[in-house]
């Protein structure tokens, strides 16, 4: 049987040199039927030379004629896909040489699988393994270390760990779609802002199991300049965990899911928003800007109704500080 096509989709704006290192990455790959689909929203025809002169019959170049933003170039881009797997990797970022092909096999012995996942490194400019501080105390050795060990996650335990413990995935770089689960839910939410990622995986989670391989399959770029590290400097809107969250709340098929525990998930689901939110403030913080810090206990205050979430609150900041200070002896992920 021929090998399924995989789409690469790869928005882009204005940065022609980190994009070809994202699409050399590609080439490089032990998988060799994919298609790269590139939706430009730059504004000259810097990328577009560039990938002229590749000369790979893979990539496919669309013009978005103008920035028609972030969003609007990624659902072009999965509108544009013919694979029957599809991966949106994020112009700065790196695929390790081996994604396509264990991902693409974790598919097809699982059927009833929607997503795979693995964990990221993060990198620097030049391409250097670097280990960020975020939120002030937390040291990144990875992205999406989600257990030790390959393994099936069935789709109740992992939409239950995004609504309340930790997000199993969410970076579309470190993420592998089947296409009819994104063709079944629909294009990504413009509405959830930054989480629009977040929105897609957990919705993807009312319908599929997911897959994790416990090995490090892509390369998260993380620099001063790049619009993760400005939000977490400057500040999230935060009002977005709240909104996917209870948008994810809303459907029948979480409330079948969890009808044994509905009350108790609703109210944890809430503070886990919260503590994100809490998290945020960290930003407030480090700028010495009351307005953000004021902002921020408004808005739990606001979106959360459980005085209960409020009380645990600091109990959350003061486990989060312990685990960072001495984390969990774990065996790295394979490489």
């Amino acid at each position: 049987m021929p090998s399924p096509l995989v789409s690469i989709c790869i928005p882009t704006y204005n940065r022609p040199n980190l994009l070809q290192r994202t699409v050399c990455s590609c080439l490089a790959q032990t998988y060799p039927n994919f298609e790269i689909v590139v939706t430009d929203n730059s504004t000259d025809f810097a990328s577009r030379v560039m990938l002229a002169k590749l000369s790979d019959p893979r990539i496919r170049y669309y013009s978005n004629s103008g920035n028609i933003g972030a969003t609007a170039s990624v659902n072009r881009g999965l509108s544009l896909a013919t694979g029957k797997y599809i991966s949106m990797l994020m112009d700065d970022d790196l695929l390790k040489p081996q994604c396509l092909e264990l991902m693409v096999e974790a598919f097809e012995k699982h059927p009833t699988v929607g997503v795979v996942m693995a964990p990221m490194h993060l990198i620097g400019a030049d391409d250097e393994r670097i280990f960020p501080r975020f939120y002030a105390f937390r040291t990144m050795l990875y992205r999406y270390r989600y257990q030790v060990g390959d393994g099936f996650v069935d789709r109740r335990r992992v939409l239950k760990d995004f609504l309340i413990r930790d997000y199993p995935c969410c970076v579309p770089s470190g993420i592998m779609y089947r296409a009819e689960g994104l063709l079944r839910i629909g294009p990504v939410d413009a509405a959830a802002d930054f989480a629009g990622d977040l929105d897609l995986v957990m919705r993807l989670a009312l319908h599929y199991d997911f897959y994790y391989i416990d090995q490090v399959l892509t390369a998260w770029r993380f620099v001063p300049s790049s619009y993760t590290a400005t939000m977490h400097k400057n500040g999230l809107n935060i009002g977005a965990f709240y909104y996917v969250t209870r948008k994810c709340l809303a459907q029948e098929e979480t409330k079948m899911l969890f009808a044994d525990e509905w009350e108790t998930l609703v109210r944890d689901s809430l503070f886990f928003c919260s503590c994100r939110a809490l998290l945020n403030g960290l930003a407030g913080l480090r700028a010495k800007s009351p307005r953000l810090i004021l902002k921020t206990i408004k808005t739990i205050l606001k979106e959360d109704p459980y005085w209960i979430n409020i009380v645990r609150l600091p109990l959350f900041i003061v486990r989060e500080i312990w685990v960072s200070l001495f984390p969990p002896k774990l065996p790295p992920a394979r490489e």
